[in-house]
């Protein structure tokens, strides 16, 4: 599985070994550095010396000469001497393969025979005292060149290699073992976490968010999401709880008026006209059972479906179609319906439901309007919206029942709503289409005065 510590403690390891081998690379480069540095040094040094063992010669053929008694070189040197004619005056025994002149002032390195070398090449001017020039000095220009081997300084710059790269692993090995440990540490309130959400049952949607999660401000926003997701989850379970509860009581209580009106039909011998007009009851009866299922199936539907619709459907013909369902149902009411639709307008929802929107909204407007009374329906467009505005001037609803007119078999007044086949669903079907297509309802009312509800969709272009 792929492991965030993991991935977070061979990040941090490797960003360490590339420091650690930074560092050793520019250690080595500095005491490199410095250890020619001191060799150049060293290498001038000796040549001075070897310069100050040159001296005049007793040989009348040759100018100077090197007296052995003023100068020792190292272990391991070699160097030469030249007069301005380029003749050899003085060198050191054995191999001398370094000593190639360049004409060069300078320092340079040299392998010959397998090992390495600094060499000093320089051109030097040597001042020699005679008692018969009186104290004046006789100049002798010479040509020095003076190497030194400088194996051992790559085999000390190889050991603190070494040095440098071992204490750089010993670091990475160290930080490894405490990053463990500290990440152990770290992730306790995650793990703490994790513990509190898989203890959520669907039995008991608890969540007690431990307090070190809450006291970490990486995981602090988490543990909020997770505890008002439970909450919300809670709500629904919640609902659904009541929803079976009220929808089992109605279906109980529509089931036993069926049943009573067959138990009081069957209790004594009746006429044709008594028992066609019995069955009949039982009929209108069983017709509010039946329409109650269908509202419930709808609100089922509803709910299942997550994804938004995408069909473009026009307000106007969709209003009308609904208004023109229910016309005869206003005029015996004795109700007008006025209706003010605005061109092009057109919502994004599954065909039919705008139709069940605008129905239920204005069946409801009617039944609690009173006779000779209008309702207005109207639909505009906004830059963002389409309003569609259903408003009746009946009998309006109290300030206390406003808040739960949207709750599944909410009824202000129930005998009424028997009367009339309402089982409190209409408002809960109309609020879930509407959500469902991205928009909003809202309802405003005044007792004895009237009812207005506006729904809001996002606006589609036509």
């Amino acid at each position: 599985m792929n492991s965030l510590v993991r991935r977070a403690t061979v990040s941090v390891l490797s960003i360490e070994l590339l420091c650690a081998l930074a560092f050793a690379g520019a250690s080595l480069w500095h005491e490199r550095q410095a250890r020619l540095k001191a060799l150049d040094l060293s290498l001038q040094g000796r040549s001075d010396s070897l310069i100050g063992a040159v001296q005049d010669a007793e040989d009348p053929q040759d100018s100077v000469k090197i007296d052995p008694e003023e100068f020792t070189p190292g272990r391991g040197d070699q160097f030469a001497v030249y007069n301005p004619n380029g003749e050899l005056v003085g060198a050191s025994s054995g191999d001398r393969s370094a000593l190639s002149i360049q004409n060069r002032d300078g320092f340079r390195n040299v392998h010959a025979n397998h090992h390495r070398y600094r060499v000093l090449e320089r051109d030097a001017l040597r001042i020699i005292d005679r008692n018969e020039t009186g104290g004046i000095g006789i100049r002798r220009p010479i040509k020095v060149i003076y190497a030194i081997p400088t194996d051992h300084v790559w085999h000390e710059v190889m050991e603190a290699a070494r040095f440098y790269l071992l204490v750089g692993l010993a670091s990475v090995v160290a930080t490894a073992l405490v990053l463990i440990v500290l990440a152990r540490r770290l992730l306790q309130p995650l793990n703490e976490l994790a513990s509190a959400a898989g203890s959520i049952e669907p039995s008991a949607l608890h969540f007690n968010p431990p307090a070190s999660a809450l006291h970490t401000r990486e995981l602090a926003p988490l543990t909020r999401i997770l505890a008002q997701v439970v909450a919300r989850l809670r709500e629904a379970y919640e609902a659904e709880r009541r929803f079976m509860s009220d929808a089992a009581h109605e279906l109980k209580t529509a089931v036993a008026v069926v049943k009573s009106s067959i138990q009081v039909l069957a209790m004594r011998s009746r006429s044709e006209d008594e028992y066609r007009s019995g069955l009949n009851r039982v009929l209108d009866d069983n017709q509010r059972v039946e329409e109650l299922v269908s509202r419930m199936l709808v609100l089922a539907r509803i709910d299942e479906r997550a994804a938004k619709p995408d069909e473009d459907v026009d307000v106007g013909e969709d209003i009308q179609s609904a208004l023109a369902s229910i016309s005869s149902f206003a005029e015996q009411e004795c109700v007008s319906i006025e209706a003010a639709l605005g061109p092009n307008l057109h919502v994004r929802i599954p065909p039919g439901e705008l139709k069940v929107v605008v129905s239920n909204l204005a069946m409801n407007a009617i039944q609690h309007s009173a006779k000779g009374s209008e309702i207005r329906v109207t639909a505009q467009a906004t830059e963002s919206w389409i309003l569609i505005v259903v408003q009746d001037f009946g009998t309006g609803i109290s300030l206390d029942s406003l808040p739960h007119v949207f709750e599944r078999f909410f009824r202000e007044d129930r005998s009424r709503s028997r009367e009339t086949g309402g089982a409190g669903l209409g408002l809960s079907i109309c609020k879930a289409i509407v959500e469902n297509a991205g928009g909003r309802i809202d309802i405003e009312s005044e007792k004895g005065r009237g009812t207005r509800v506006t729904v809001m969709f996002p606006r589609v272009g036509g």
